[in-house]
């Protein structure tokens, strides 16, 4: 990937109604908002503040299950936008023949994000989707953060 990429966070709230929520990843001056449902919004929620359910969630069995397998997520990165649709890719490195390997697949940012608050490992965006799709703070009322 040759594409530069910019390192972002989430915001630590998300906005929403019974049925759409948006998540908003943020940078030193941009923000992406990103629309998901209100599930998927306390999903990446619970996984940002470390709540653990009492039940394992999805998110959370999925991580179980890489990290028990010896892996572990590194990165996840938000790299297109087709129609409006952002597109991601999760990271996932383990080990195995003495050598260190990497898995790379498509995946919805939605679940790239709760993945990555769980796991703790950086989000990044591609500067073309951030040009495209993202918004000043000040514009998103967080300039703040």
């Amino acid at each position: 990937m040759n594409e530069e990429l910019v390192k972002m966070e989430i915001y630590p709230g998300y906005y929403g109604d019974e049925n759409f929520s948006e998540i908003i990843l943020v940078e030193e001056k941009m923000a992406l908002p990103i629309y998901v449902t209100r599930w998927q919004a306390e999903s990446i929620m619970n996984g940002l503040e470390g709540r653990v359910p009492s039940r394992p969630l999805t998110h959370d069995i999925f991580i179980e299950v890489i990290n028990a397998m010896g892996g572990s997520i590194k990165k996840v990165v938000i790299d297109e936008l087709h129609g409006g649709v952002f597109m991601a890719k999760l990271y996932i490195e383990y080990y195995r023949d003495k050598k260190t390997k990497e898995i790379v697949m498509d995946a919805r940012p939605s679940d790239c994000i709760a993945l990555a608050a769980r796991e703790g490992c950086p989000i990044y965006v591609s500067r073309e989707v951030l040009r495209e799709a993202g918004k000043s703070k000040e514009e998103m009322g967080i300039e703040g953060f």
